[in-house]
């Protein structure tokens, strides 16, 4: 990974809102309310692309969730899925956003949405982009506009954010520089004291996702009880609704996803 999209979040972790919509896209929606969930949506959200590139011809699809708390004085958040290639949306119901999806009593091919007690859009305005060209409902109008790289990935996305910064918060953010020593050495002891956490899922078991390894102090990570319960849910199990749920043209409808990609996913 190169120093550019490094030197790009840590921008974004510095960025502050001017006000609550993202303007100067090619589209944007408010979406009142989703398939499998109950009632209107208690939060906003906007859905769209951005174009960038010279003549626009990649198209940049993103959620936008406002904060809710304060919007015009709790941080924005580009939320970059990683992968490359894993789309936003995963982001959206299964890591920061503000939805859980689990099946409905209906059965596999029906899903319900419920609300996510921890997500951090209850504190921050969150950006979740599919990212690069080619990942979720994010489309190339050539050929040559989908090859892509860690390079190409961060100079789009650092795209689509000052297009979207530039019209929304009218140049009130805050633009630090990258090779600051005291935000360096910051972030340097975060990560100390992050280590040996699962980031993704620090409130949920190893056992799903992981075996039984040494850690850098060669001590060996074990369960505290031999007693372990029966037929434990992982977390990835929920994938598979998710995949439904993303792929189901009521979905798509409702997220305004362009016409001409529907028969594409």
């Amino acid at each position: 990974m190169d120093a550019t999209f490094w030197h790009l979040l840590l921008h974004l972790l510095l960025l502050y809102m001017g006000v609550s919509d993202i303007k100067g896209v090619a589209t944007q929606s408010i979406i009142k309310n989703l398939p499998g969930f109950s009632g209107d949506l208690p939060f906003k959200l906007e859905t769209g692309y951005v174009g960038v590139g010279e003549k626009d011809e990649i198209q940049l699809f993103y959620y936008f969730i406002e904060s809710e708390k304060s919007p015009k004085d709790d941080p924005l958040v580009l939320w970059i899925t990683g992968g490359p290639g894993c789309s936003g949306f995963s982001a959206l119901i299964y890591e920061t956003g503000p939805f859980t999806i689990t099946p409905d009593k209906s059965g596999l091919n029906s899903t319900a949405l419920q609300l996510n007690p921890y997500a951090w859009t209850k504190i921050a305005n969150i950006i979740f982009l599919d990212q690069p060209v080619g990942t979720g409902y994010s489309y190339a109008t050539s050929r040559e506009a989908y090859y892509t790289s860690d390079t190409l990935s961060a100079k789009t996305s650092y795209n689509f954010l000052k297009k979207s910064a530039e019209a929304n918060c009218k140049g009130e953010y805050s633009n630090i520089d990258p090779s600051n020593v005291l935000c360096l050495n910051d972030y340097a002891t975060i990560k100390m004291c992050l280590n040996g956490i699962s980031a993704e899922y620090i409130l949920e078991s190893d056992l799903c996702t992981r075996v039984l390894t040494e850690d850098s102090l060669n001590i060996i990570h074990s369960v505290v009880d031999d007693q372990l319960p029966n037929q434990p849910q992982c977390h990835d199990s929920n994938s598979t609704y998710g995949y439904i749920w993303a792929n189901d043209r009521a979905v798509q409808s409702g997220l305004h996803i362009r016409e001409y990609l529907l028969d594409a996913v």
